[in-house]
Formats: structure tokens, sequence, C-alpha cells
């Protein structure tokens, strides 16, 4: 089951939106220059749905999406976990931050309204730097619409 390290409220992470981003542990990818590489750890807590749960309504008030950051390790259940809360927080939209390469890891994106891919490249810098090879993608309808620019 996946771990979590710690949360913070982010608002730069995903445009016009305010998201509980959850912070997955023991990433796989290691990326040379990563800012978080406390992430790398398998440590922290459980991320059940009664966790996911205390966690979402303990700042619902202040928050639109839900993001993933990592989870790489374990993507079914990070799809499950979008899956719950689509279920039973139907007006939060969720987001994945995965340090992977394609966007081939899910079949459907249903349970997703953004997904981010690419591991962090130090010398191509982060999301925010218009060099950057990690791109967002918006999820309508199925199909993935690159917003990366939206974050220069």
């Amino acid at each position: 089951m996946l771990k979590y390290r710690d949360i913070a409220i982010g608002l730069q992470e995903i445009p016009n939106e305010v998201s509980l981003v959850i912070n997955i542990a023991n990433c796989p990818f290691k990326c040379k220059g990563c800012n978080t590489k406390h992430l790398w750890e398998d440590s922290g807590e459980l991320l059940s749905y009664e966790n996911l749960e205390m966690l979402i309504d303990s700042t619902i008030q202040d928050i639109t999406c839900v993001l993933f950051m990592g989870g790489d390790v374990a993507p079914d259940e990070i799809n499950e976990l979008a899956a719950y809360i689509r279920n039973h927080y139907p007006d939060l939209k969720i987001g994945w931050y995965s340090g992977g390469e394609t966007i081939t890891v899910f079949t459907e994106y249903q349970n997703f309204d953004y997904l981010k891919f690419g591991p962090f490249i130090k010398k191509l810098g982060p999301l925010s730097s218009p060099k950057t090879n990690q791109r967002l993608y918006k999820v309508e309808g199925g199909v993935l619409r690159n917003i990366t620019r939206l974050l220069w």
C-alpha cells in the first residue's frame, strides 16, 4: 500500500486550483537535482481510504483539487484512490504528478482532471520553466490537452 510523507496546500502546481498536495513516499526515479529527496524513502503513513478522507475532510474548506505527488511505484493504487475521491468528493478536481516518461500508464483517464508526466531534469528546469521536459495535461472528455504553458 502507498505511504504518504506529508501534505501541503499548493497554489502553483495546478493553474486556477488550490490543491491538497499529498506527497507520496518511495519514489522510484530518484532524479538528479530532486528537491524532494525525502520522498525517495519508503516511510510515512499508509494512504488508506480512511486516511485519505481525514486529509480531505480537514482541508475541504480550503481546496478545489487533490494532487498526488508521486506514487509511481503503484500507479493502479493512485488510480483507485482517484476513483474513490471522484465517487465521494465529486466537486473536487483530481491531479497526479508522475515522474514517468510517458502517458501510457492508464488506458483510461476518467478519474483525473490533471496529469503531469516527466522526470525532473535539472538543466531543463521545473514545470515553471519554458525549457522543461515535463508536461502538465488537463483531461477533457478522455483527451489530454497540454496546459504546461499556463505555468510559465
